[in-house]
């Protein structure tokens, strides 16, 4: 099994489409279609984000095991680095990212992308 069939499998687990997933993951619909059918690679960034998604680790994804636990270092460092990457003045925020649960560190991402659109929609 490829990482497009766990990724389908997955996805079917939960009952969404792909477009719903595609929107999820922040990708192109047509994106999302190429790496189910495992006609375009799935790149790094990508790969711990539907890790993190699914809750799932990323060896779990790339067919390294079976064994479907989710490793929360990585989904905890994925969300610090998209934080400081995707949000760079509200690193001044937060002095102690290390310390919050990787749930916690994607709701503060979820929260921030949330208010910067609303910001941006009523300007």
């Amino acid at each position: 099994m490829d990482i497009g069939d766990r990724i389908i499998q997955l996805r079917e687990a939960k009952r969404w489409s792909q477009k719903e997933l595609a929107k999820i993951a922040q990708i192109n619909v047509s994106v999302m279609n190429r790496i189910e059918a495992g006609d375009r690679p799935i790149r790094g960034g990508e790969l711990s984000r539907f890790a993190s998604i699914f809750e799932v680790s990323t060896d779990f994804l790339l067919g390294r095991t079976n064994e479907i636990k989710q490793n929360t270092s990585d989904e905890k460092q994925y969300f610090i680095e998209k934080i400081q990457e995707d949000f760079p003045e509200a690193d001044l925020m937060f002095n102690d990212l290390a310390s919050f649960s990787s749930k916690d560190l994607q709701d503060v991402y979820d929260y921030i992308r949330f208010k910067k659109s609303q910001k941006e929609n009523n300007a």
